[in-house]
C-alpha cells in the first residue's frame, strides 16, 4: 500500500439527488478536470472527479482525503441539500477534513445558500447564482462562473498558497496565477487593454500589462523575462504580432521556462511570416461577443495552469517507480515538439545517459515521433501507460 502511487489532487463534487442540474453541473465539471465525458480518448487534465449524491433520506458515501494529496471538495448547494438534515450532517462532518491539503468549495446555487451554516461560515463561497438553472442563460453563466473559479482554487491548491492558518489573517487570498499580457501595440493594444480590464473586474488574476506595470528606471529586459518567468502568457495574435521582436521574445522566455501558453487568434487579413514557435500551445479565437471571448481565455488559461502544476508532479511521481541504472528521465507536462531539444540534447551531453521523455496521455502520432527520432533514435519518447516497455 506504501507504494500505491497518489494522485497530486482529487476533486469530490456534492449534491442533494432532488437538485435537477446536479448531475449536469457535475458532468461538466468532470469534463473539464479529468476528460471529456463525449470523447474519453481525448487530451485531458486526468484529475480524478468522483461523484457524492445518493437517494433521499440516505447519506453520500463518505470522503477519503489519503488517497490524494491534495482534496477539492465542491459542494454544490440548493435548496433541497439546504433543508435535508441527512445532507447538513454530513456536510458538518466535511467541513471538519479542512486543513492545509483538503479544501472544501461551497458554491451558491440559492440566495438562502450563505445560511447554511454547518461548518461552512467562515468559508469564501462561490457566487453562481444567477436565477432559475431552467433559463439557458443562467444554466451557462453558472456553469462557466464555477468552472473559472475552480480552476483558479484548485491551481491556489497545488501551489500550496495559503496554509490554513493564514485564512484568518489575510482577508483577501492573494492570486497564486499572473496573466502577462503579450501583444503587439500597432494593432492588439485596444483588445489588450479590454481584456485587462475585464480581468481587474471579474476575476481574482493578477495581471502584467506592460504599459503601466514596468517600474520606471528599471532594466525592463531583465523585469520582462522575471515577470514571464512567474506567469502565464496570454498571447494576442493579431496580424502584427509576429514581426515585432519583443513579441518574439516574450514567447521564447516563456518557452524556455515551460511556462502556460495560450495564443488567442485575432488575425484580420494575415502576416507577412507566422512566428514558428508558437505552435504546440492551446489556441482561442476572439468571438463577436467579447466578454464572452474574455472568459474562455481566462478558462483556458487556468486550465493550462493547472494542467502544468498537475502534470509535473504527476509525471516526477511516476518515475520513482521506472528507475532505471543507466537511464535518465525527463518530464513535459506537454507534448513533446523539435524546441524541446535545446534541453534535451544539452541535458544528455550532461549526464551522458539513456534519456526517456516522459509527457501525459495520449501519446503523439507515429508521424510526429518519427521526426522527433530523426535527431537522436536514441532518446525515448513516451507516456506513463508505455513505462512498463522500456
Amino acid at each position: 500500500m506504501s507504494n500505491r502511487l497518489k494522485y497530486p489532487l482529487s476533486i469530490f463534487v456534492v449534491w442533494h439527488p432532488s437538485f435537477a442540474h446536479g448531475k449536469e453541473i457535475a458532468n461538466k465539471l468532470y469534463s473539464t478536470f479529468c476528460r471529456d465525458i463525449e470523447e474519453p480518448l481525448s487530451r485531458g487534465l486526468g484529475i480524478p472527479v468522483y461523484y457524492r449524491s445518493v437517494s433521499v433520506d440516505k447519506a453520500p458515501i463518505s470522503i477519503n482525503t489519503e488517497n490524494a494529496n491534495r482534496n477539492a471538495i465542491v459542494l454544490l448547494i440548493d435548496q433541497n441539500y439546504m433543508i435535508d438534515d441527512t445532507f447538513r450532517a454530513y456536510t458538518e462532518g466535511l467541513a471538519g477534513l479542512v486543513d492545509d491539503n483538503t479544501r472544501v468549495y461551497p458554491v451558491a446555487l440559492c440566495e438562502q445558500s450563505y445560511d447554511i451554516g454547518c461548518g461552512l461560515d467562515k468559508l469564501q463561497f462561490i457566487r453562481a447564482y444567477q436565477g432559475d438553472l431552467a433559463v439557458a442563460e443562467n444554466s451557462i453563466f453558472t456553469i462557466k462562473k464555477i468552472r473559472s473559479e475552480l480552476l483558479h482554487d484548485c491551481a491556489r491548491l497545488m501551489m500550496n498558497m495559503q496554509p490554513i492558518w493564514m485564512d484568518d489573517k489575510i482577508p483577501k487570498t492573494p492570486s497564486p496565477v499572473k496573466l502577462f499580457l503579450s501583444h503587439a501595440k500597432k494593432d492588439g493594444l485596444n483588445t489588450t487593454q479590454d481584456f485587462k480590464a475585464f480581468i481587474e473586474k471579474e476575476t481574482k488574476l493578477d495581471v502584467f500589462f506592460d504599459t503601466v506595470d514596468v517600474a520606471d528606471g528599471y532594466d525592463f529586459e531583465k523585469q520582462f523575462e522575471e515577470e514571464i518567468k512567474n506567469s502565464a502568457l496570454v498571447v494576442f495574435h493579431t496580424d502584427e504580432y509576429s514581426a515585432r521582436e519583443w513579441c518574439r521574445i516574450e514567447v521564447l522566455i516563456a518557452k524556455r521556462n515551460k511556462c502556460s501558453i495560450v495564443v488567442v487568434h485575432d488575425i484580420k487579413n494575415g502576416e507577412k511570416r507566422a512566428f514558428p514557435y508558437l505552435g504546440n500551445t492551446p489556441t482561442i479565437a476572439i468571438q463577436a461577443e467579447e466578454q464572452e471571448s474574455f472568459y474562455e481565455i481566462v478558462s483556458l488559461t487556468l486550465y493550462q495552469v493547472l494542467n502544468n502544476l498537475f502534470q509535473l508532479e504527476l509525471l516526477e511521481s511516476i518515475q520513482k517507480g521506472y528507475k532505471q541504472d543507466g537511464t535518465e528521465f525527463i518530464s513535459l507536462t506537454s507534448p513533446p515538439e523539435l524546441f524541446n531539444y535545446v534541453d534535451i540534447l544539452k541535458k544528455k551531453i550532461e549526464v551522458g545517459k539513456r534519456l526517456v521523455i516522459l509527457y501525459p496521455e495520449p501519446p503523439l502520432g507515429v508521424e510526429e515521433l518519427r521526426i522527433l527520432n530523426e535527431i537522436d533514435a536514441e532518446i525515448k519518447f513516451i507516456t506513463p501507460i508505455n513505462l512498463p516497455t522500456l
